[in-house]
């Protein structure tokens, strides 16, 4: 029996076992990702994009929007109530905005620029994409399907992080503040100490190493400000903040490796007023 065959049988089967479901859902992952040629292949980024993701095609669509010029968005933007409106300008503002912050440029395949990387509360509040969605969220919330919380203003990492995850199927997790421990970060205090920064700006070598900690934080919050690098030691101790963690397995669905000059979506004009010509004869 051929493996599609199989396939068939275990979907036509109606009492199928845990051991069978687990098979399929194995072909299915097969067929769906790249890459996957042994079970340990499945990792956990890949489970949750499977099983999280009810509409991974539209996922895919939505990085495609991100490349199209200006002109092929506007296409459905002129006529408001022309049929299967796909909100091109709309989404792409939004979307424009949130790789913006992700540093996602457009001339470029889009999955290959995902890269591990920590996004802070701070990140998201001085940026376009945090003054868009305080301004259009009930727009975001009618063309995604996400609602945008009560609290976004103040927190907007967890609104951020789904909008990453459901609506541009990027692998990433919202990280917790976490506590420190003192000895891990002795380097740093050594570094600051070393750098004259308490004494110089503020007024003294602390001798504790929580009054350390709030001083150090203070400088990485300056530095950050004015887009200074951060030190190797100084990120360590900004990833105890809460933030959003963008993963470094990226599940590679199909689509997303496919080349953007095969998008469905370049192809929408046409298909679009074929069907709005018929519509309109048929009212006439």
């Amino acid at each position: 029996m051929s493996i599609h065959e199989r396939r068939h049988y275990l979907e036509g089967k109606l009492d199928r076992t845990s051991q069978e479901d687990m098979e399929l859902v194995y072909m299915d992952l097969r067929k769906t990702y790249e890459g996957i040629e042994d079970p340990q292949d499945i990792t956990q980024e890949l489970i949750n994009h499977y099983f999280d993701i009810k509409d991974k095609e539209l996922t895919a669509d939505h990085r495609d929007i991100f490349r199209l010029t200006p002109e092929q968005r506007m296409h459905d933007f002129k006529d408001p109530c022309r049929p299967n409106k796909k909100f091109l300008k709309e989404k792409g503002d939004a979307i424009d905005n949130i790789c913006e912050l992700l540093g996602i440029e457009k001339d470029r395949n889009f999955h290959e620029q995902i890269k591990e990387r920590e996004i802070y509360e701070e990140d998201i509040k001085k940026s376009d994409w945090y003054r868009y969605v305080l301004t259009y969220k009930f727009l975001i919330t009618e063309i995604f399907g996400l609602t945008v919380g009560a609290d976004f203003e103040e927190n907007p990492l967890k609104f951020t992080k789904m909008f990453c995850f459901k609506a541009l199927g990027i692998s990433c997790e919202l990280v917790q503040s976490k506590g420190m421990h003192p000895d891990d970060h002795k380097g740093l205090w050594k570094e600051h100490m070393k750098q004259d920064i308490y004494r110089k700006h503020y007024g003294g070598t602390p001798r504790g190493d929580l009054k350390k900690r709030i001083y150090s934080d203070d400088w990485i919050n300056k530095k950050v400000d004015n887009e200074e690098n951060l030190t190797r030691e100084e990120q360590r101790l900004r990833r105890l903040r809460k933030h959003i963690k963008i993963n470094l397995n990226q599940p590679r669905y199909k689509r997303y490796l496919s080349s953007f000059e095969k998008s469905p979506l370049l192809n929408i004009e046409i298909k679009n007023e074929i069907g709005y010509i018929k519509q309109t004869r048929g009212r006439t």
